[in-house]
């Protein structure tokens, strides 16, 4: 069996001989270093909550936009009132419709397909229950676009679209709760037309924030039907839709079609400003801004903390200087040279830091746990969110814990020794 090299375990217990004496030094005026400590611990808790808070917000975030696709651009209806309707019509304008996918489609290479959505208020009734899911009316290539996947059945086909066909595709959780009659082969009664139920979509993880702008649909709760189908349901002009999904090539060809989308819609309309163009790409990057300046912010005030706490640690240590000059005169006087006093020092500099560390991230990981519990916010607990605030604990020691160790080095000797 190998044994360490006789230089690594003196080292070593140079060390624990530093650390012991550094532990007891402390000990013998342990509410000062207690109170040294709780600067440390308020700074590095504060660090922990920040990280944990902040990346926890910024999974969540990027959770949302990937389901909104990042290689899709929204083209929504905008909400108007009666007065801007009547602006817009004046103007040239039919509002949002399945003919502005065609045209984008067809004059954009880059489009690869533009699916479409219709919302609809309908009254469901699936034999004897009566339910209130979302009902949508989609197109064909709906499902490839938004990447919703089959479990059983199938999707909307293009033949149901052509002939009109009454049938439909339940959200998972929609499924489950009509038993039977959500199952392929089954039958669903929108208003006066009974349609037969095609398809049942694999279970939709909906991410959503509790303090999120992103509207993310509840697929797992809709019903979906081919659009104009049952274009008597609608309640509204043919051809009209609410959402145009336009899917590009690439996720890098987003931003530089985004112009030309624009331009074809601004033409279509005749200027009027009837739409909304939501891009996941630039909510991605905005968020990633926004998340930027919350966590400067977050982390100047846990910086202020420890900087706080660092000064606290300086001056006490100063403090303990002037108290153990004898002390100090007597370990020079016994063959201590300056290295071993600053190393004395700067070791209980750094046991006080790294015990504060410990300590801020134990309050943190539990303030984290509780504000997630207490508010619904999302949290998200990592090696590198409990290291970093360990590191800057450490560091922040050595950095205060230098000075005050230099000054007991300093100290002659004969003056320590006569010091009373």
């Amino acid at each position: 069996m190998a044994t360490l090299p006789e230089s690594f375990t003196l080292g070593l217990r140079k060390i624990e001989a530093h650390l012991r004496y550094a532990a007891r030094s402390l000990w013998q005026h342990r509410l000062r270093a207690l109170l040294s400590v709780l600067g440390i611990v308020c700074g590095v808790s504060s660090f922990v909550a920040m990280i944990c808070v902040g990346e926890g917000a910024k999974r969540e975030t990027l959770a949302q936009i990937e389901q909104l696709g990042t290689s899709n651009v929204l083209v929504r209806a905008a909400a108007m009132s009666g007065e801007q309707t009547v602006e817009a019509r004046q103007r040239g304008s039919r509002g949002l419709e399945l003919a502005d996918g065609e045209r984008l489609r067809n004059s954009i290479a880059r489009v690869a397909a533009v699916a479409a959505v219709l919302e609809m208020k309908v009254t469901t009734i699936a034999l004897s229950r009566q339910t209130a899911p979302q009902v949508l009316a989609v197109t064909p290539n709906f499902g490839v676009v938004q990447g919703l996947d089959i479990a059983a059945g199938r999707f909307i086909a293009e033949a149901d679209s052509t002939n009109r066909n009454l049938v439909c595709v339940l959200g998972h959780g929609l499924a489950q709760s009509l038993g039977a009659a959500g199952r392929p082969g089954g039958q669903l009664r929108l208003q006066n037309s009974l349609c037969k139920v095609v398809g049942v979509l694999q279970r939709f993880e909906r991410k959503t924030g509790k303090n999120s702008a992103i509207a993310v649909r509840d697929f797992d709760n809709s019903v979906l039907v081919p659009l104009g189908a049952i274009g008597a349901l609608a309640g509204g002009r043919s051809g009209a839709v609410s959402e145009l999904v336009v899917h590009l090539a690439a996720a890098d060809d987003v931003l530089p079609t985004l112009p030309l989308i624009r331009r074809v819609l601004e033409v279509n309309h005749r200027g009027a400003d009837d739409y909304r163009i939501l891009v996941p790409q630039e909510l991605l990057r905005q968020a990633q801004r926004t998340q930027a300046t919350f966590d400067a912010v977050l982390g100047s005030v846990a910086a202020i903390s420890l900087l706080v706490g660092g000064i606290g640690i300086m001056n006490v240590m100063l403090a303990s200087v002037m108290e153990r000059r004898r002390e100090i005169g007597i370990r020079r006087a016994v063959g201590a040279t300056q290295k071993h006093i600053t190393l004395q020092f700067m070791t209980e500099t750094v046991l006080l830091t790294s015990i504060g560390g410990v300590l801020g991230i134990a309050v943190g990981v539990l303030g984290t746990v509780l504000l997630g519990f207490a508010t619904g916010w999302a949290t998200a607990i990592s090696a590198w969110s409990l290291l970093v605030p360990l590191f800057m604990s450490a560091l922040t020691g050595l950095f205060f814990g230098l000075y005050p160790a230099l000054q007991a080095a300093k100290l002659d000797p004969i003056t320590a020794l006569r010091y009373e």
